[in-house]
């Protein structure tokens, strides 16, 4: 099958929110944006980078009721059952810095088969750079703006439990942030100088009604 143009991206994100609207969708597309960008200023295919942001989060529309961990498995799932496994690659591998099940937030609402999948799936794959900056690009994806990953690492954890764990996730993300900042040779904020501009708007009002 022959690869996703962005509009028709664009049109699958359009019928997930039509099935389940939410944060999420705006959330997904400044993840791509910046997926793009950063893609783009490290010589990669802008627009397969653009479209994998796009769509990692994908599996939050196969559901209307509310789901947690396993909208990675409906996302998979979803984008194979159409021709696109390669981009359901994207809907596992960003919610894994580590390839440990157990360092994930929220909920764990897989099958023990589906579980089995994930861990086999993360154990038979290295990481590519683009999985690197869908993660990194998720970590920056506000559902209104594009943010620093500390920012976006405050929404996260006031949303969930904490857990003394996830300081080795936080850890794993800075060593992603870092290596992809030393193959550009600078901050990888130095690509985006409009967050400069949003922080001067920014109140604590906005994390705590995310």
């Amino acid at each position: 099958m022959e690869d996703l143009t962005r509009k028709q991206a664009h049109k699958i994100l359009e019928e997930g929110a039509k099935l389940n609207n939410g944060a999420w969708v705006k959330h997904s597309i400044n993840a791509a944006k910046a997926a793009e960008r950063l893609a783009e200023a490290l010589e990669l295919d802008k627009d397969k980078a653009y479209i994998y942001g796009l769509l990692h989060d994908i599996g939050r529309s196969r559901n209307v009721e509310k789901t947690y961990v396993r909208h990675i498995i409906d996302g998979y799932n979803y984008m194979k059952s159409i021709g696109h496994e390669e981009i359901g690659r994207y809907c596992l591998t960003h919610s894994f810095m580590i390839k440990d099940i157990h360092t994930i937030l929220g909920k764990w609402d897989m099958t023990e088969d589906e579980t089995e999948f994930v861990i086999s799936y993360l154990n038979n794959i290295e990481y590519t750079l683009y999985d690197k900056i869908v993660q990194l690009s998720d970590y920056m994806a506000l559902p209104n703006q594009i943010t620093l990953v500390e920012r976006r690492i405050m929404h996260v954890y006031l949303r969930y439990d904490f857990d003394i764990g996830q300081i080795d996730v936080w850890k794993a993300l800075f060593r992603i942030q870092a290596e992809i900042e030393e193959k550009l040779g600078c901050s990888i904020y130095k690509l985006f100088p409009e967050i400069k501009q949003d922080i001067s708007k920014y109140m604590i009002k906005d994390v705590l009604t995310f």
